[in-house]
């Protein structure tokens, strides 16, 4: 073999593997992972998962959203449970159409010392004092999850039903 040809060879596997080393090394950091709320706080993992990016799959618990503009921004707190057991949740923005009590949602955000988020808590009952109020955010646990998105399942009384899609059979 003539040395341009395994010069070539030997710089494309070292192309290849560097590039795959760089891909893995790079993702590894920025992983996203999924727990349901019982695997989640039953498992004593929650000091493990502090600051990391974390979807969180649960039921929000009826009576417990609490949701008001602050500062020109919907605010809301809830509790998300599963299996019995339970972690606060808190969102800004925008909320799905579906989300409701009893919904089923997966929050992505990340864990935070539930004493670090008293105050905004503080600021939804006053601004909308409701039933859940006053909200002590470390009477759950030690840590809550800051979620920066929120996904709510469609309701079960979608399943089975009738497809909306047009009939191209139509004669």
């Amino acid at each position: 073999m003539k040395k341009s040809t395994l010069g070539k060879i030997l710089a494309t596997v070292v192309f290849v593997f560097g590039g795959t080393a760089f891909m893995i090394y790079s993702s590894v950091g920025h992983a996203q992972h999924y727990e349901m709320v019982d695997a989640l706080v039953s498992g004593g993992k929650l000091d493990a998962w502090q600051g990391k990016d974390l979807k969180v799959h649960g039921f929000v618990e009826a009576g417990s959203i609490v949701e008001a503009p602050v500062n020109q921004e919907t605010q809301r707190t809830f509790i998300l449970q599963k299996g019995g057991k339970k972690i606060r949740v808190f969102s800004k923005g925008p909320a799905p159409d579906t989300f409701k009590d009893q919904s089923e949602v997966v929050a992505t955000g990340r864990l935070v010392a539930a004493k670090d988020l008293q105050a905004i808590a503080d600021g939804l009952c006053k601004a909308k004092p409701t039933a859940a109020c006053p909200i002590h955010t470390d009477a759950e646990q030690a840590y809550i999850v800051e979620s920066s998105e929120l996904m709510a399942k469609c309701p079960s009384k979608y399943d089975g039903a009738a497809s909306n899609k047009i009939d191209t059979q139509f004669k």
